[in-house]
């Protein structure tokens, strides 16, 4: 019985192996990639708006009147995941949100490139473009990394800061200034990329993973499997460094609003206290820790964290 279920083991290893092999040595995908205008017209919204930007086609909502906020997603996640945030701002709110290059149904960038400074770039242009002079930016793990950068760039434009999970103290990439020397073989994951995949992505940044739904899941890995994106997201990680960010953290000059999940498996939740003492220069830090959550705090209790964003802004103003 032990030489049959050995004998089973080494053929299903051997036919991984294989198949693997032929994924990487044809180029195939699976699943196969989506056909962009197919996965846009299943994932525009009616608010839904596009700008070509330097080349990229930046998908974007630009909703309500009043003081504006910009909602900046995480890495893997789309503006969709917003949704909790707009309907809970956009009575009193001008709210706009947008894909990042590679994300949601934002193209890749026909540059390939995806460091800190372009991204930075395409959304400074953005902001150009829709006349954004005043903001409160809210951004989430890579998005709240994105946005201390953005917010020291811009202390006369950015007068709020919500920091949600933000990624910048995660000891993997804290004050790196070269990219990740990722191994080769994790570019199979731009070739074999199973719906399981995804919802353990899902289930790693949830506090608890029994409020993760189906309709999240098949959202994020139809996404993922849009043309283009696969790779996009594969450069994006190759390419990635967090800057002196210790040094940018300390130069905030907004009010700024910290999120952390006590559950945060990805950046621990002691990192809060860190990163509310390092906003040295910030007038005034607030911190909110949700005891049962994780780190992907916008898709796992969006409402309640809107609903505390708002509170935030209206004390503010």
């Amino acid at each position: 019985m032990l030489i049959k279920i050995v004998k089973q083991l080494i053929l299903f290893i051997i036919g991984c192996i294989g198949i693997i092999s032929i994924v990487l040595l044809f180029g195939a995908r699976f699943p196969a990639e989506k056909n962009s205008q197919e996965i846009e017209a299943q994932y525009r919204l009616d608010s839904s708006s596009f700008v070509t930007i330097d080349g990229v086609r930046i998908h974007y909502t630009d909703q309500g009147a009043g003081s504006c906020i910009v909602l900046l997603h995480a890495n893997y996640a789309n503006l969709i995941d917003w949704e909790p945030w707009v309907e809970t701002f956009i009575s009193s709110h001008r709210v706009i949100r947008f894909d990042l290059a590679g994300h949601g149904l934002t193209s890749s960038d026909p540059e390939n490139n995806y460091s800190l400074e372009r991204t930075l770039y395409l959304f400074e242009k953005l902001m150009d473009y829709l006349s954004i002079d005043e903001m409160a930016l809210a951004g989430a793990s890579i998005g709240g990394t994105i946005s201390l950068h953005y917010a020291e760039r811009h202390p006369d434009q950015v007068k709020q800061l919500i920091l949600v999970s933000p990624g910048a103290l995660n000891p993997r990439a804290r004050g790196k200034l070269e990219p990740p020397n990722l191994p080769f073989f994790i570019d199979i994951i731009t070739r074999i990329t199973p719906k399981k995949l995804v919802a353990g992505l899902l289930n790693s940044g949830f506090g608890d993973p029994s409020r993760i739904t189906d309709e999240l899941v098949t959202r994020w890995h139809d996404l993922l499997l849009r043309e283009g994106q696969r790779d996009a997201q594969m450069a994006r990680m190759r390419q990635y460094v967090s800057g002196d960010i210790d040094e940018v953290i300390a130069n905030i000059q907004s009010p700024t609003l910290i999120m952390w999940g006590a559950k945060n498996s990805i950046v621990p939740v002691e990192l809060a206290d860190e990163m509310a003492e390092l906003l040295v220069n910030a007038p005034a830090v607030e911190k909110i820790i949700y005891s049962t959550a994780g780190h992907q705090l916008v898709q796992e209790i969006g409402k309640e964290t809107a609903i505390d964003a708002f509170d935030y802004l209206v004390k503010l103003n």
